[in-house]
């Protein structure tokens, strides 16, 4: 059997009982438990002076974005300033705990909201979080330093919180949570402005986290603690402690003495010796920058014990019998990411790989083809191209002369490449080459819908690498690359680029089975299917190994049995949390069938991610108002392993289905604690009768103008070098490129949302402005993403029906436009209802007129009938509806009509017949003015910014509006409109209607 098909052989199968979530067949082991691929020992990187030793190993140097890198962001364009931070990091044996105390000052005069965005390193898993006001004073520093005295002796939640007492007024400590109920948590009580604060994952390693309040001239202290995997680096093992830059700062390091083969820290330290561990300290500027590097001891398993039992983890690399190497595929496709989050490092690293794989492999890799993406696909040459030195020099010219900037829309190019006449149709093995960091910031973002565009090109098999540096989605590289029988390789220093150039040409094995005398519940990190020589695996479970860990695996029918060397045992708090982040990595991969199983674990071992976030409320009796109960320990019916086995054995072929996705999230609304909806039966019926495709979103390719770095504003592209573009400068280009069309002008601002990934504020301002610009397909997937994080918030489904009309989507349209209708929604919303059923009846009469076409007729004229009598408006000569995106906020809408008259909150009816809504006060709207009978003249519509969020600073309210001509009739005419407010009592202009 050739290399081919032993990957497709690797593909289908699935590996007994050994089932932890979303890596690759060739997995990973840098961070977050998950398995990684060096280099095999055959393949090793060599230099002009021969082979290169562990110790010449070294990690990436990166130039810009670091792991710690934190901010607290009160406003669009506004930190408070970082006055001291304290650090300290455990480490035993391959994992490491790190705990960060950061200390802000408002030097504000009020009360305020922040936003604190912390990137950590490549699968850190936060587990603490906590916030307080910092009331310890020293002489002579106003505060400005932490307590000299607090040791870093013991990492666990109660120890911290007691360590800081002496330190804070009223600290308190953050719970896990699950994400909706959270989220919802945290609105709530910041309306009643009490004291919250909310910390969410937002993908590839950003965390944000809201807190409240933030009292004027004081300081306030924000700890965090995350566990992290060291880098492999050869055969050692590295922790790079890269933090802020900031006068007063301090990093505690402890290494367990006995867990090691090998140490060197930089700068150089003697440390000393106490308990069985070496502790260092670093002061000020050499706390910028600490570097620990060990050599781990041969076979050592870490062991740790909590309230629901013992648990147990290692990491180890299987000794495979060498093979010799396949030739590769003749030809081969590379995907490139040109996003904002590669600038300029990842590119260049990137590139440093491209060259490699062309270089390391012509004598076989004969033609290639390249594509560069973020929120558009550019190919190099749409043709295969030779694999000269020329066509390799040219193709670096052209990748050099790309700017780096947008959001990474990771599905749209992969949907792109296995589509294209390239490589479609034909049965030709070829190998596909990501160069990305894995994390979909725009478009598609669910692994399984991501992984089934390579399903229609069966014969591609993906190769993804993982550098160590921060912003990765490790979990979704992997996962595409075990779906398509391919690998991750690890390359963190530019002496392993050759190997890796290499890497996947060698042959894998097929993993049957674990066998580990003393455990249950066994997971390897990255479900792999196979493994590569060379490649290192994490293994967790539950007990402690009592005997020897034996790896069975098979190639060509060969069956090799692989002894996982262990030996000495290190007694770990770290161990039961390598395995419960396993366990929840694995079952949120398979979300929503486990999303009740993956909730229980997180909060037993604190995993913050896709299901769960950390939250802090003010008081016992909030916890309980939103039947938040402290989490009961996890008794397990069934072990996580055989749990997955059953769900994929159920519902492997629902994964990733767009029609499934879309039910399941309709019995999620149905099923949830706040604001049921449900959608009517009979359309549940109807939809259910449709296939799949129906339900697939596909967004139409931007076409940009602007496609050389040279063309870009000096101002613009210092700041996405630095990958902190500010609001004001790119909305500013924004409006520059709108003269080049919509896709430049939203390309631009989707750096925006790839900066700040997870910020619903961001995504709403963008999405509100690709619907003015009649880019639905981007808008939808926005508004999706926000949907899914604030269910309850109904403004979001009312978009997507908007989105989803203009993509001809017209059964989708409705089955959105239904669930605002039909919800229960909060009454701070307004008479939402009401204006969702006037968006509904429209769409209705366009089908009955003919203008729109719909699979469920039978259901649109019956709920035409229901929904005229309740709208009683045939129809109106104008309709003029706002909506915006920020919460907390007043804004209000003002028509001027002909006679002078001003039809706003204080005067709702006016003298002609106008009408306006109920006033919405706290964030959102809609709001809606309507005048059936207009009278010959001019309406002027204005909005006014009547009061933002007090506690925040300079954020920009972006008001979405759509003026209706001649509603309900088929000389209806729409025009929308955006403006943006960032002043309190700002009154704007919009647009003025002649009649």
């Amino acid at each position: 059997m050739d290399r081919r098909g032993w990957l497709a052989l690797g593909a289908l199968l699935l590996v007994i009982g050994v089932l932890p979530v979303g890596l690759s067949c060739g997995g990973l082991a840098r961070f977050g438990g998950e398995a990684a691929m060096s280099p095999a020992p055959a393949m090793e990187a060599k230099d002009a002076a021969g082979e290169a030793s562990d110790s010449e190993v070294t990690t990436w140097k990166r130039s810009t974005l670091s792991p710690n890198t934190s901010r607290l962001r009160v406003g669009d364009d506004t930190d408070l300033p970082l006055r001291s931070l304290k650090a300290s990091a455990r480490i035993d044996g391959f994992r490491a705990r790190v705990v960060i105390d950061f200390l802000f000052e408002n030097d504000r005069g009020g009360d305020l909201e922040g936003t604190f965005q912390v990137r950590l390193p490549d699968e850190a898993s936060p587990y603490f979080f906590a916030f307080g006001e910092h009331v310890l004073q020293a002489a002579g520093t106003a505060g400005l330093v932490l307590a000299s005295g607090e040791a870093a002796s013991d990492s666990e939640p109660r120890s911290l919180m007691a360590e800081r007492a002496e330190a804070w007024r009223g600290p308190k400590e953050a719970r896990i949570v699950p994400r909706e109920t959270a989220a919802l948590a945290y609105t709530e009580t910041t309306r009643r402005r009490v004291d919250p604060a909310l910390m969410e994952w937002a993908g590839g390693g950003v965390f944000n986290a809201r807190v409240y309040p933030i009292a004027a001239k004081k300081l306030h202290r924000i700890v965090i603690g995350y566990d992290v995997d060291l880098v492999r680096a050869g055969k050692d093992a590295e922790l790079l402690l890269e933090l802020p830059e900031v006068g007063n700062a301090s990093v505690d390091v402890s290494v367990a003495e006995h867990a090691l083969a090998g140490l060197e820290v930089v700068p150089e330290r003697e440390g000393r010796s106490a308990g069985g561990r070496k502790h260092f300290r670093f002061e000020d500027a050499e706390a910028r920058s600490v570097r620990v590097r060990i050599t781990p001891a041969t076979g050592l398993v870490l062991t740790g014990k909590e309230e629901t039992g013992s648990y147990f983890a290692t990491r180890f690399v299987p000794a495979l019998p060498a093979n010799p190497a396949a030739a590769g595929t003749p030809e081969a496709v590379f995907l490139v990411d040109t996003s904002l989050s590669e600038n300029p490092d990842k590119y260049n690293v990137s590139l440093k790989l491209l060259r490699a794989i062309l270089d390391e492999n012509r004598a076989t890799l004969q033609r290639f083809a390249v594509m560069f993406f973020n929120v558009e696909q550019v190919w190099f040459r749409p043709e295969w191209v030779a694999n000269t030195p020329e066509n390799v020099e040219t193709l670096l010219q052209f990748a050099g002369r790309l700017p780096l900037e947008g959001a990474t829309d990771l599905g749209a190019a992969l949907h792109a490449v296995t589509a294209s006449a390239l490589v479609a149709g034909g049965p030709t093995p070829r190998d596909l080459f990501l160069l990305a960091d894995g994390n979909a910031t725009w478009g598609e973002s669910e692994p399984y819908a991501l992984s089934r565009a390579l399903e229609r090109a069966p014969h591609l098999t993906l190769f993804a690498y993982r550098t160590g540096m921060p912003g990765s989605d490790t979990k979704t590289l992997s996962h595409l690359a075990r779906q398509s029988g391919g690998a991750v390789f690890s390359v963190v220093g530019a002496a392993e680029v050759a190997a890796a150039a290499t890497a996947h040409r060698s042959r894998p094995w097929r993993i049957e089975r674990i066998e580990a005398a003393g455990t249950s519940d066994v997971l390897l990190a990255g479900r792999p299917t196979a493994i590569y020589p060379g490649q290192a695996l994490t293994l967790g479970g539950r007990g402690a190994p009592t005997g020897k860990v034996w790896l069975d695996v098979e190639q060509g029918g060969k069956r090799q049995r692989v002894e996982v060397p262990t030996g000495r045992t290190v007694d770990s708090p770290l161990a039961p949390r390598v395995y419960g982040q396993l366990a929840v990595d694995q079952l949120e991969e398979l979300t929503p069938a486990t999303t009740r199983v993956a909730i229980a674990y997180a909060t037993q071992f604190r995993v913050t991610g896709k299901t769960c976030s950390l939250l802090m409320l003010e008081s016992e009796e909030d916890y309980r108002r939103h039947r938040i109960e402290p989490a009961a320990p996890l008794i397990a019916t069934e072990t996580v392993s055989a749990l997955i086995e059953r769900v994929l054995d159920k519902t492997r072929r629902a994964l990733g289905d767009p029609k499934e996705s879309f039910f399941a999230f309709i019995t999620e609304l149905e099923q949830g604690a706040q604001n049921k909806t449900a959608l009517p039966p009979a359309l549940v019926r109807a939809l259910r009768a449709r296939p799949a495709s129906e339900f697939e979103v596909r967004v139409p390719p931007l076409k940009t103008r602007l496609r050389e770095r040279a063309q870009l504003g000096a101002a613009l592209a210092a700041e996405l070098s630095r990958q902190e573009p500010s609001y004001k400068v790119v909305t500013a280009e924004a409006e520059r490129r709108l003269s080049l069309g919509p896709d430049d002008a939203l390309k631009a601002l989707s750096s925006l949302v790839e900066a700040a990934p997870g910020d619903g504020v961001l995504a709403r301002d963008v999405g509100y402005s690709a619907l003015a610009w009649k880019r639905g397909g981007q808008a939808y997937h926005l508004f999706r993403r926000v949907a899914r994080a604030r269910p309850y918030e109904p403004q979001s489904y009312r978009a997507m029906a908007d989105a989803l009309t203009e993509l001809g989507k017209t059964d989708l349209a409705m089955a959105y436009l239904e669930l605002g209708y039909v919800g229960q929604w909060d009454a701070r919303f307004g008479d939402f209802r009401q204006i969702i059923a006037m968006d509904y009846l429209r769409l209705l009469r366009r089908i009955a007129r003919g203008e729109l076409t719909t699979s469920v007729p039978e259901y649109a004229r019956w709920r035409l009938g229901t929904l005229a009598d309740a709208v009683a408006l045939s129809s109106a000569d104008l309709v003029v509806m706002i909506t915006w995106n920020t919460d907390n906020t007043d804004v209000d809408l003002h028509v001027i009509e002909p006679t002078g008259e001003d039809c706003h909150y204080a005067n709702r009816t006016t003298r002609i017949g106008g009408r306006l809504s109920q006033d919405v006060t706290q964030g959102y709207g809609p709001e809606m003015y309507v005048l059936e009978r207009a009278r010959s003249g001019r309406y002027r519509v204005e909005a006014n910014y009547f009061a933002s969020d007090a506690g925040r600073l300079g954020v920009r309210t972006k008001v979405h509006v759509t003026v209706i001509e001649n509603y309900g009739t088929p000389r209806e005419r729409v025009t929308q409109k955006l403006v943006s407010l960032a002043e309190g009592k700002e009154r704007h202009a919009i647009v003025t209607v002649e009649r």
